[in-house]
């Protein structure tokens, strides 16, 4: 007996010494589990662009203003404020991202970016009055400015709870369902900058319900028959869903749908037309999901090779298989519908390769024409949106000509707006009624060679303090010829088509000159040319400089 618990004694040692082997292992010993936590940090998920249902409103919108020729106009965003203290979010930078995108092609928009407030400068804030001190930048002054704030956020506006039990002498059961509402509120206003005054009508005041939501259902049992000692024995199991839709998206909501109200109020166009649009329906992004959801990768696949094909940018097999080629080409196309350019089929690429394919029908229900049998796609029977580019075109026009009559009178300013639907290399040339050349884009102040497609601007862009002006000085015959490349034109034209100087061309005088060397080329995308007559006295006009694109003054 003695020797027995001697022996239990000397084991102890062991066994703790074997324990603290076990529990107290060196770091050296788990560096393939640490290592591990550079990968396992990283998201599962490719990123997104933010936008809520009225990015398709935003695009419309962009689409109406360029072709009612509103004119670019500078505008400022005050501080976005929130009273409540329920939503954080940043409500002014929204109303920014929707001026802008609202500002793609149509060039509408310019948000003068400038903090007063000494707590909120950043770097680029402080340098900027540095320079505004020194006199070496000029901050042009808004024409309107945005006002606002969250007018209110209501708790709990509407709540509703239910719940259901049953006990016997062995089981509990039970069932809940909640359902919680809090209203958000925003109201914009629209104010002159010279007056400080703020205009009669042109405001937006809107509400939305963000819902919180859940159900669980809770099982129990109590074993019976056991051992007298074992006095319960108990299982228990839980089931539960909640649902919890964002403050964020639904502030972003009232800020877009508030936007295309100010703006349409502002500008006079039908803004209705674009708040109405079918792809703005609640239940669209919830079919296109669950369309998503039920396709394997090959099926998207071979819908984005479908889609690109129909649009031009793919030229490659249709077989439903992935390569190099085909994520480049991807990439090129979400670049130019705004979306993360990840190469590969994500949710959002796929709503926007089905765009103009799918559509909800006058009984709320979505129909596409797509199929993955077909040999064809045929757009939905509606069409195109209004204004929508054709594939691979190349929109210009004059700004401030809603429609560019035949006619133009001495003096009149030139301002081209080029919209490229597709991304590539772009280059514009001017012919004045002397018969001179002249390379307008690039140029000097516009140096980017590559034009993101579906994304509009202005030559010259007047916006700038230094810009250059383009007028017409004498009767004759004016032109205007854009074309846009795959490559760059460098050392494939001659020299003097590319040097963007605005200095007039040796050796051509007419555009036609031009547009034959360039059509000569591979890899062209599109082209496109505007005409006009300038009309006036000829005594007036005095004789004209060498180079006619340098013609003009400050704005």
């Amino acid at each position: 007996m003695h020797l027995s618990s001697i022996r239990r004694l000397a084991l102890a040692p062991c066994v703790l010494a074997l324990s603290a082997c076990s529990i107290q292992p060196t770091l050296s010993d788990r560096k393939d589990i640490i290592e591990k936590g550079i990968t396992e940090q990283s998201p599962l998920v490719t990123p997104s662009k933010s936008a809520s249902a009225m990015r398709e409103g935003l695009a419309c919108m962009d689409r109406m203003l360029a072709t009612e020729q509103v004119p670019s106009t500078l505008v400022a965003v005050k501080s976005i404020p929130d009273p409540s203290g329920l939503f954080s979010t940043g409500t002014k930078e929204m109303v920014i991202t929707a001026l802008s995108r609202m500002s793609r092609t149509s060039q509408a928009f310019r948000v003068v970016d400038y903090e007063v407030d000494a707590l909120k400068q950043d770097t680029v804030q402080t340098m900027t009055s540095l320079l505004l001190n020194n006199g070496q930048i000029e901050l042009r002054k808004p024409q309107i400015y945005v006002s606002g704030a969250i007018s209110f956020g209501d708790k709990t506006v509407v709540s509703k709870r239910s719940s259901l039990g049953v006990s016997t002498a062995n089981t509990d059961t039970g069932y809940s369902w909640d359902l919680l509402g809090t209203v958000v509120g925003l109201d914009l206003h629209l104010g002159d900058m010279n007056s400080r005054t703020l205009y009669p009508g042109l405001d937006s005041a809107n509400e939305l319900v963000v819902a919180t939501g859940g159900r669980s259902v809770e099982i129990g049992g109590r074993a019976t028959g056991l051992p007298k000692h074992i006095y319960r024995l108990g299982v228990q199991y839980e089931v539960a869903a909640d649902v919890n839709q964002g403050a964020g998206a639904a502030v972003r909501l009232l800020v877009d749908l508030a936007t295309i109200e100010l703006v349409g109020k502002w500008a006079k166009v039908p803004y209705w037309e674009c708040i109405d649009y079918e792809q703005n329906h609640p239940e669209f992004k919830r079919q296109m999901r669950t369309w998503f959801d039920e396709q394997g990768p090959a099926d998207r696949i071979n819908l984005a090779q479908r889609v690109l094909r129909a649009e031009g940018a793919w030229n490659g097999p249709i077989d439903g298989n992935d390569s190099t080629a085909l994520r480049n080409a991807l990439a090129l196309y979400q670049a130019s519908l705004d979306l993360t350019p990840v190469g590969v089929v994500n949710f959002e690429t796929y709503m926007g390769l089905l765009r103009l394919y799918a559509g909800m029908s006058a009984d709320d229900k979505i129909a596409s024409s797509y199929s993955p049998q077909s040999d064809e796609l045929k757009p939905r029977p509606h069409g195109l949106p209004d204004n929508e580019p054709t594939t691979d075109a190349l929109a210009l026009s004059l700004l401030g000509h809603k429609e560019l009559t035949s006619q133009l009178p001495i003096g009149t300013s030139v301002v081209l707006r080029v919209a490229p639907a597709r991304t590539g290399f772009l280059y514009c040339y001017y012919q004045d009624a002397a018969q001179v050349v002249t390379q307008v884009y690039p140029n000097p102040q516009q140096q980017a060679v590559v034009a993101q497609g579906r994304i509009g601007l202005m030559v010259p862009d007047v916006s700038q303090a230094n810009s250059f002006l383009i007028e017409t000085a004498r009767p004759g015959v004016e032109q205007v010829y854009c074309a846009q490349t795959t490559k760059p034109l460098t050392g494939r034209v001659p020299v003097a088509l590319t040097q963007a100087q605005l200095a007039p061309i040796e050796g051509l005088t007419t555009i036609e000159a031009v547009q034959q060397q360039i059509a000569a080329q591979t890899g062209v995308i599109a082209q496109s040319q505007l005409r006009w007559e300038v009309e006036g006295p000829v005594a007036a006009v005095t004789a004209p400089p060498a180079a006619p694109a340098r013609r003009g003054k400050k704005p």
